[in-house]
């Protein structure tokens, strides 16, 4: 272990970059750990059925709970009363906030206060909560040990924690989370779920069971294969993962699963358009992609495959690199289009330096009690939640 020196440790823990790749963008620098983590208060995630609703043998309803089931009929997803699920919101992050918090002590408290602001100020409705854990400690290739950084498998503190968010999400009537696998170390190299992940998603599955408000998201992104050839690898390892989850829930209380797109960093949902999910006999299966494109890909993406399947939009935002290219105008248009089509989307991201950002880009810190100030972004986003659908 390299240990910097103390007259030097200060710089040395600023100026590190932490650059671990997701999404293909980077990740922000480390900061010095600013506070002690606050106590456990040993909060689970409590919101969901009543006891009466669970004995009940006959189609979940919704009624007596807080926020109903959600369920796939045909190619959209569906309220308890039938009526199209119009979710719409932004990504945000648990403990671990991009890696900009890993190397300090878990703060939980403030991925709650980030949930009030979301839900509650910009009139969110629907989260999705991106759980992400690494192989490693990453000090061999920074110099400095992440404080945390284990999956839900290995961290029993880290469960805990994700627990208490999900329950404080349970208690904000009509709001929905997609619990997300961003980074984990059980995805093969190409982003795509394996046996092990199927034993991540088991035990968050089996303590979530009875929450009526959550939807699962298998992983990220599945990478490259922008030619298709491994669609069918891509359809199996998802189609084994959802069987996974199945294996664990109450008969008849079936979650809303999103399987991501096989090519392309999670875009392309063609290849389920004629092979749609199977397993659990296909019920409760929505379909995720993550559009960073210009107007011109928007049918392909987007409303060619809505026409048969139940498509969400899990990521959207401004974006100009060498591999893609979407302008805030872009964004404008797809969020039309997503409303047009009862289509769920949710922009990414509520965060200070995971870019694009909702938030004042606030570089190089965890920023735990910083000012939630809006981007530019952020205000297009938080104008739209304020327009009704």
């Amino acid at each position: 272990m390299r240990v910097p020196a103390k007259a030097r440790s200060l710089v040395l823990v600023l100026t590190v970059l932490a650059t671990v790749l997701a999404c293909e963008r980077e990740r922000p620098p480390p900061s010095v750990p600013l506070a002690p983590a606050p106590a456990d208060t040993g909060e689970t995630a409590t919101a969901g059925p009543s006891a009466a609703d669970l004995a009940d043998p006959k189609e979940p309803t919704g009624e007596g709970i807080i926020t109903g089931w959600l369920q796939v009929k045909g190619n959209r997803i569906r309220l308890p009363d039938g009526r199209p699920f119009r979710g719409r919101g932004a990504n945000i992050h648990d403990t671990r906030s991009c890696d900009s918090c890993t190397w300090e002590p878990p703060r939980v408290d403030e991925v709650l206060r980030r949930i009030d602001v979301l839900t509650d100020e910009w009139h969110a409705n629907f989260l999705r909560l991106l759980l992400e854990s690494y192989p490693d400690d990453g000090r061999a290739k920074h110099g400095v040990a992440r404080v945390h950084y284990k999956n839900v498998l290995e961290d029993d503190d880290y469960f805990r924690d994700v627990m208490r968010i999900v329950g404080h999400i349970g208690k904000k009537k009509g709001v929905y989370v997609l619990i997300s696998l961003w980074q984990d170390p059980t995805f093969s190299p190409l982003g795509w779920p394996t046996a092990r992940t199927a034993e991540v998603w088991k035990k968050l599955a089996s303590a979530l069971r009875d929450m009526p408000f959550v939807l699962f998201g298998l992983v990220n992104e599945p990478q490259a294969n922008e030619d298709g050839k491994r669609d069918a690898e891509v359809w199996r390892a998802m189609n084994d993962t959802v069987a996974a989850i199945r294996s664990v829930e109450r008969p008849g209380r079936h979650h809303v699963i999103t399987v991501q797109g096989t090519r392309e960093w999670g875009r392309s949902l063609d290849y389920y358009i004629d092979h749609p999910i199977t397993a659990g006999g296909g019920v409760n299966i929505a379909y995720e992609t993550h559009v960073y494109n210009r107007p011109s890909r928007f049918h392909e993406l987007v409303v060619r495959p809505s026409k048969k399947l139940p498509v969400i939009i899990g990521e959207l935002g401004p974006q100009q690199d060498r591999h893609v290219t979407m302008y805030p105008e872009d964004c404008q248009k797809l969020m039309d289009l997503a409303e047009k089509n009862d289509i769920p989307w949710i922009a990414w991201t509520f965060h200070n330096n995971c870019p694009p950002n909702l938030l004042v880009e606030r570089k190089g810190a965890c920023v735990a009690g910083a000012p939630l100030q809006p981007s530019a972004w952020g205000r297009m986003v938080k104008a739209r939640l304020a327009r009704k659908w």
